[in-house]
């Protein structure tokens, strides 16, 4: 299996569109991951993807074996917040619990360490999303924050946790 994180091209679409439509996925994230999810979803977002790449964020696919797979991003911070970045990922269904996410947050937040000025790396996950939780943890993020009802998903108060790695 070859693990890829790489900028996101036109021809993705249909491949992003089909992970991507999932609501095990859109239930874990911010209200702006559409479900459904559709190819003008995918379009729209890897247009917005590649005109935001820059310095100030990282917006990346995830591929196995040349095959979209995911999604991974880091934005980073300004001002008093410019050594710091925000970390967030997603997979499709048919790629969890193979490693392939643990895997892709290693590298780029490994790269982002070497690469950038930044010192601290935070991710913050539903408390419901356990796969989120799991591979977090297991690159070493340590949970800072617990916070109830803080995420408003469906109507539902949801408890977030936030973790963060520091170079």
């Amino acid at each position: 299996m070859k693990l890829d994180i790489r900028s996101w091209v036109p021809e993705d679409a249909a491949a992003l569109a089909a992970q991507a439509n999932n609501p095990k996925i859109s239930d874990n994230l911010r209200d702006g991951f559409p479900y459904p999810y559709t190819e003008e979803d995918a379009q729209f977002f890897i247009n917005l993807a590649r005109r935001t790449h820059s310095e100030r964020a990282w917006v990346r696919a995830i591929t196995v074996d040349g095959q979209v797979a995911g999604g991974i991003t880091l934005t980073f911070g300004e001002d008093v917040y410019r050594k710091s970045a925000e970390l967030g990922f997603w997979l499709g269904e048919r790629y969890w619990n193979q490693g392939i996410a643990t895997t892709a947050v290693e590298r780029f937040c490994a790269r982002a360490f070497a690469e950038t000025e930044i010192v601290r790396i935070q991710a913050e996950v539903l408390a419901i999303n356990p796969g989120s939780i799991r591979v977090l943890e297991k690159n070493r993020f340590q949970r800072e924050g617990y916070f109830c009802n803080r995420v408003c998903k469906h109507d539902r108060l949801i408890d977030s946790i936030v973790f963060a790695l520091l170079k």
